[in-house]
């Protein structure tokens, strides 16, 4: 070989070590005083997860497509999970197009990613109610998550069963390691049951009634907004019954950075942040905004006449802000928490965020 040959061969060489370089590092770049941080992504992390949230879905890889005008695979996303078949380590991505699809949705299977066009563009919805058919509140509901590590974005779900039904839950989740991005859960009674396992919630929309955000996984949910509902004359609402149960658990919610609120007129009806399920109940609400329509007691019993709370119980508030913050009035069992116990209770260290989150690319704050 010449040496002019030997020069374009190492050249070549070089190139390519260049090339596969380049593509484990993400450059980020952001208006702060002019700086620009170069960060080498975890060996971890895959790059389809990243583009599953941060892609519009034109230029996102996807394996299947949901439509209702016949333009995809199938009609139904029912119809598209049964015909998954996921790769172990590789994430199985379902795009569904914008629509209503009435179907009740069981997601079996592990790594699925479900991908809808927005919040009230792709819409899952389902009228079922435990009054309406003597249903488990549990089994009342539109979508089931069963497989671990599934992401969903962009899209609603919600039970129609109405503000007379009684318990209708519009997504239950036992996924481990679930993260739902951007989408909506709408209902009225037991709207979103967070049954098991380690969930995250980032800029979701949730709206209910009565225990509108219940179960006893272990979730934190950032950035995302909380919405009563008018309820029923002569009631009140109540926006989270965590379940944990016993002195062994770790189960828990964590709200940081979320927004209490409505939309709709209440005709006076109380709002509490939360009541205990389960004995040993644990839920945090941080540095969010709390609204006016906020009972300034902030939390009630179980049975709000009989009054009783056990000791157990653990509802924690730390640095919150709105008409509804005001803690004078709070009840007496309140903890009010420091920067320190506030800090168990972060996405890093409440769900082990770091452990899981940064592979999926998922927009996440892991302190305060």
């Amino acid at each position: 070989m010449g040496r002019g040959s030997s020069l374009v061969l190492v050249l070549l060489v070089i190139l390519l070590l260049n090339n596969d370089h380049a593509s484990a590092v993400e450059t980020l770049a952001w208006n702060d005083a002019g700086s620009t941080t170069t960060t080498t992504m975890p060996p971890w992390v895959q790059p389809r997860d990243r583009q599953l949230l941060d892609l519009t879905v034109g230029d996102m890889q996807v394996d299947m497509v949901v439509a209702k005008d016949a333009s995809g695979h199938f009609s139904t996303v029912s119809e598209a999970l049964d015909a998954a078949r996921p790769v172990r380590g590789k994430r199985y991505v379902i795009y569904i197009k914008r629509g209503i699809y009435r179907e009740e949705v069981v997601i079996r299977k592990n790594n699925i990613a479900l991908i809808g066009d927005g919040i009230n563009e792709t819409v899952i919805s389902v009228n079922k109610s435990r009054s309406g058919g003597g249903w488990a509140s549990y089994d009342t509901a539109v979508v089931y998550a069963k497989g671990t590590m599934l992401m969903a974005r962009d899209l609603t779900i919600e039970n129609t069963a109405g503000r007379e039904a009684g318990a209708a839950v519009a997504l239950r989740s036992d996924s481990k390691h679930s993260v739902f991005y951007r989408c909506e859960f709408k209902g009225y009674e037991d709207t979103l049951l967070a049954d098991s396992n380690r969930q995250f919630y980032r800029e979701c929309i949730i709206s209910g009634t009565v225990d509108f955000t219940y179960g006893n996984a272990k979730a934190v949910f950032q950035e995302s907004l909380l919405l009563a509902r008018a309820p029923l004359k002569g009631k009140h609402n109540v926006i989270t019954a965590q379940g944990r149960d016993g002195p062994d658990g770790s189960s828990g919610f964590s709200f940081q950075n979320c927004r209490v609120t409505s939309h709709e007129d209440l005709n006076g009806a109380e709002t509490y942040l939360g009541r205990p399920w389960r004995n040993h109940s644990h839920v945090v609400f941080m540095q969010s905004f709390l609204d006016g329509i906020v009972h300034p007691s902030g939390w009630v019993p179980w049975d709000k006449a009989d009054g009783n709370v056990p000791p157990t119980v653990y509802y924690g508030e730390f640095a919150n802000t709105g008409p509804g913050a005001n803690l004078s009035k709070r009840v007496p069992w309140l903890h009010v928490m420091d920067a320190g116990q506030a800090e168990h209770c972060t996405g890093k260290r409440f769900i082990r965020g770091d452990e899981w989150l940064n592979a999926t690319g998922v927009a996440y704050q892991p302190g305060l």
